[in-house]
C-alpha cells in the first residue's frame, strides 16, 4: 500500500467540508485534481470512504473508522513541522493549548497577550473545553497543552500525562452587591446553608464535600459552566463560588467576591503534557512564560 499525504489530506479536507467543492477551495486546487486523490486513495484502500449524493458527501463506514487516524496523523505531523519551525530559528512556532470555558475566557487571554509581547514570532492557539474533556485532546494530538484544574479522575494510565503544577487557587464566594453577605469580610460554608446556592460545574459538589463534609451546602442548581452559574447569581436566583482567576468576569457581571473560609477551598492549577512526547520549543517558552507570569500576579483584595 503507497499512500500519500496529498491523498491523507485530501480525504481530511473533504471529511471536514462536507463537500469536494469546498475541499478543493481550501486546499487550492480543482475540483477535478482533488477527485483523482480520492479515488486513488480509495484504490489503495480497497474500500470507498465516502458516500457520493446528488448534493453532499457523507463519510462511509470505513471512511468513519479511518478519519481519526488521518487526523492524528496530520496533527503530528503539523507537530513535527512546527518543532523544525523553532529548531531553526528559535524564534517562530505555534503551540495548541486547550482550557476550560472559564480559565479560557479570564487568565488565558491575560496570559496570551503578555506572552506575544514576549514572543512575538509564537502564535498561540486557544481551545476551550470541558475540564473533562483536555486530556483526551491532549492524547489525541489536538493539542500540545492543557492547562485547568487537576482531574485525577481523568488520568491516563501512570506515566503517559504529565503534570507541572501552575498555581494553587482559593474559591470565592460571588454574591450581588445588594445581598447582605456581600458586607461581611468573610464567610464560613456554613453561612451558605441558608442560602440558595448554585455549583458552578457538575463535579463541584462532589470534590466539595471530600473536604466540607456535612458543612457543604445543599445547592439548588448545578451548572455545566461559571459562566452560567454568574449570570443566575446576577439575576438574583442565589449565590455561587469560583476561583480567583475568574475575578474579571465576576467584576464585569458587577458581584462581589467575599472570602469563604472554614475551610479555605482550594484547587491545584496545572499544564498538562504528552509524557511520551517532548515539548516543542514553542510550547516548552509557553510553559515557562505561564509559571512565571501567574506568579507574578498580584494577591486579589
Amino acid at each position: 500500500m503507497n499512500l500519500t499525504l496529498r491523498q491523507l489530506r485530501a480525504f481530511a479536507a473533504v471529511a471536514e467540508q462536507g463537500s469536494f467543492t469546498g475541499a478543493a477551495r481550501v486546499l487550492h486546487l480543482t475540483q477535478s485534481a482533488l477527485s483523482v486523490l480520492v479515488r486513488e486513495l480509495e484504490r489503495e484502500l480497497g474500500v470507498r470512504v465516502f458516500d457520493r449524493h446528488t448534493r453532499r458527501v457523507e463519510l462511509s463506514d470505513a471512511g468513519r473508522e479511518l478519519e481519526p487516524y488521518v487526523r492524528r496523523l496530520l496533527n503530528e505531523l503539523q507537530d513535527g513541522i512546527a518543532c523544525i519551525g523553532s529548531l531553526r530559528d528559535h524564534q517562530h512556532g505555534s503551540v495548541r493549548v486547550a482550557a476550560p470555558q472559564m480559565m479560557a475566557c479570564t487568565l488565558m487571554p491575560q496570559l496570551m497577550q503578555a506572552f506575544r509581547q514576549r514572543h512575538g514570532g509564537i502564535e498561540v492557539r486557544l481551545t476551550d473545553t470541558l475540564p473533562e474533556q483536555m486530556i483526551a485532546k491532549l492524547e489525541a494530538g489536538d493539542v500540545e497543552l492543557a492547562i485547568g484544574p487537576d482531574i485525577p479522575a481523568a488520568s491516563s494510565p501512570p506515566g503517559e500525562v504529565l503534570r507541572r503544577p501552575l498555581l494553587r487557587d482559593r474559591h470565592w464566594l460571588i454574591v450581588p452587591a445588594g445581598e447582605p453577605l456581600a458586607t461581611r469580610r468573610r464567610v464560613t460554608w456554613r453561612d451558605l446553608q441558608s442560602r440558595p446556592f448554585i455549583a458552578p460545574t457538575r463535579d463541584f459538589m462532589q470534590r466539595l464535600a471530600g473536604e466540607l463534609g456535612d458543612a457543604a451546602p445543599v445547592p439548588v442548581h448545578e451548572v455545566s459552566y461559571m459562566t452560567t452559574a454568574l449570570g443566575m447569581v446576577a439575576a438574583g436566583l442565589g449565590v455561587t463560588a469560583c476561583p480567583t482567576y475568574a475575578s474579571p468576569l465576576v467584576r464585569a457581571w458587577g458581584l462581589v467576591m467575599r472570602p469563604l473560609v472554614a475551610p479555605v477551598f482550594e484547587r491545584e492549577v496545572v499544564i498538562y503534557s504528552r509524557a511520551q512526547r517532548g515539548l516543542s520549543p514553542a510550547a516548552q517558552a509557553f510553559a515557562d512564560f505561564a509559571s512565571a507570569f501567574v506568579a507574578a500576579l498580584p494577591a486579589p483584595r
